[in-house]
């Protein structure tokens, strides 16, 4: 007899909890877009190393060896393949289509000299359209030991202050 009572009580159990998932729980979801928009919008990268940088001579396929690479959701954006001087400033105006919300981008920067010991550093700093502002401004930092500096510049792009900036 205890093991009917059991049996009938995890089967009331069980069937209750599937019902209340199947019920209750689907309805108090929050609605998900999908696909996020796009913004279209115009921006400026400026970018200055604290070292001269020039082609990695390392690299797997020398032939697209760079000094300065930065991508965007895995496609370059900008791609220099000759010596950069340290303090140079690199000021570039993009038209991008970016997503709403959080973005990155990818910056890979080759010291010329990779024995050098002292620390190396990139500032960034992202622009939208004629703004005097930055967008967003970081500073990658790398110990001397390293043959290359990676970084990710991380920022958000807002659908609402894009338009409003395009028309003035």
């Amino acid at each position: 007899m205890r093991i009917v009572v059991a049996i009938l009580s995890a089967s009331i159990v069980l069937g209750l909890t599937w019902l209340y998932q199947q019920t209750l729980a689907e309805n108090q979801l929050p609605v998900i877009s999908s696909q996020p928009s796009e913004v279209l919008s115009t921006y400026r990268l400026r970018i200055v190393a604290t070292f001269d940088a020039g082609i990695d001579l390392f690299a797997e396929d020398v032939s697209t060896a760079s000094s300065l690479r930065v991508s965007l959701l895995g496609e370059n954006v900008i791609v220099i393949d000759e010596p950069i001087a340290a303090g140079q400033a690199i000021d570039t105006n993009l038209d991008l289509k970016l997503r709403q919300g959080a973005n990155e981008f990818l910056i890979e920067m080759t010291p010329t000299n990779a024995a050098d010991l002292a620390p190396k550093a990139i500032h960034v700093e992202l622009f939208q359209g004629n703004n005097r502002q930055p967008l967003q401004s970081q500073t990658i930092w790398a110990e001397g030991t390293e043959t290359k500096l990676v970084g990710r510049v991380l920022f958000q792009v807002d659908a609402d202050l894009s338009s409003t900036q395009e028309e003035k």
